[in-house]
């Protein structure tokens, strides 16, 4: 007679088992998440330094093709609504970007403010430029919407939140022997003309004594202060600048502006001053970004250097002045 047993064999997990292999799966889940994350950052922060190295060369083939380097940003016309843009639309063609480029009018009747002055120009303009975003001019890291319509802003219209932001040069103290010097108060914080990119005017080479290896050309600006978007994007990142008055023209004459920077602030500060940060369009909004511990900087010989924060800030001033002849070691 055969017996049968009462014992089976076990061929599963138990519980407690099973609870072992998660809590483990847990932990390694744990630890390497933090290193899948600094990869990812480390090939996003490389796409935006790649952007640009773009943008660099594409002033230097600028400065070959016209002579110059691109104005910062400008006006044609004295009565509102202004009717210019800056170094972004100017850059266009060369960065691959024709098309695009010969659909915009660049005249006295033109308008590259999304919604702005009523007339054939810049109705199409306005329309070309709605919902459009050029890949160039986007860092990957940035938290901003592409289209956003922040606080104090007027980008009712959709027109693209530029990652990049041109150097008009340092705020006072300037370094050098005139501590004045290319600086002007004009309404909305320090403005100047001692760097790379301004309102209303152009530079040779020739022009950057101290060479274009140790001057700033364009910074990142793609991040935060005091937890809102404050970076020179106020009708979007395309318009100009509110007159054709060069800087250094005279006395206060209200100049705000959209898509360059007079530096007055140390990189990713949170200082949220009025008249100089806390709205779009002043003259000293601050150069910033979502990477970690610092910013992309491209320099006026085409390449692209990461800074940290925590750069003495008289170098970094320094390296926004195009004449200052104060030596330099570039960090």
């Amino acid at each position: 007679m055969v017996k049968r047993s009462n014992h089976f064999s076990r061929t599963g997990f138990t519980l407690v088992e099973l609870l072992v292999v998660i809590a483990i799966i847990g932990v390694l889940v744990g630890l390497l998440l933090p290193a899948v994350q600094a990869a990812r950052e480390a090939a996003r922060r490389m796409s935006c330094s790649n952007n640009m190295k773009q943008l660099g060369l594409a002033m230097h083939n600028y400065h070959d093709t016209l002579g110059t380097f691109p104005l910062g940003s400008y006006n044609l016309r004295e009565a509102w609504p202004a009717s210019g843009s800056n170094w972004r639309a100017l850059l266009l063609p060369f960065i691959e970007q024709d098309p695009l480029h010969n659909q915009l009018s660049f005249s006295a009747t033109s308008s590259f403010m999304a919604g702005g002055a009523a007339g054939a120009n810049a109705l199409r303009e306005n329309e070309v430029l709605r919902r459009l975003s050029v890949a160039t001019y986007r860092c990957p890291s940035s938290a901003i919407p592409v289209f956003e319509n922040p606080p104090g802003a007027n980008n009712q219209e959709g027109a693209m939140m530029v990652s990049y932001v041109g150097i008009q040069g340092a705020a006072r103290p300037v370094p050098g022997a005139d501590p004045n010097r290319g600086t002007f108060d004009l309404g909305h914080g320090w403005s100047s003309e001692n760097g790379m990119l301004f309102p209303n005017g152009t530079i040779k080479m020739r022009d950057v004594t101290d060479g274009l290896s140790n001057t700033m050309i364009l910074s990142d600006q793609s991040g935060l202060v005091a937890g809102r978007n404050r970076t020179s994007n106020y009708y979007g990142g395309w318009m100009g600048s509110r007159h054709p008055r060069s800087v250094s023209s005279g006395s206060s004459w209200d100049l705000w502006q959209t898509g360059t920077t007079c530096v007055r602030f140390s990189p990713n500060s949170q200082i949220v001053q009025t008249g100089a940060t806390e709205a779009m369009y002043r003259n000293n909004t601050v150069i910033n970004s979502m990477h970690q511990a610092g910013i992309n900087v491209a320099i006026a010989d085409g390449s692209v250097k990461f800074i940290t924060d925590s750069i003495d800030f008289m170098l970094l001033k320094s390296m926004c002045c195009r004449y200052d002849s104060v030596p330099i070691e570039m960090p």
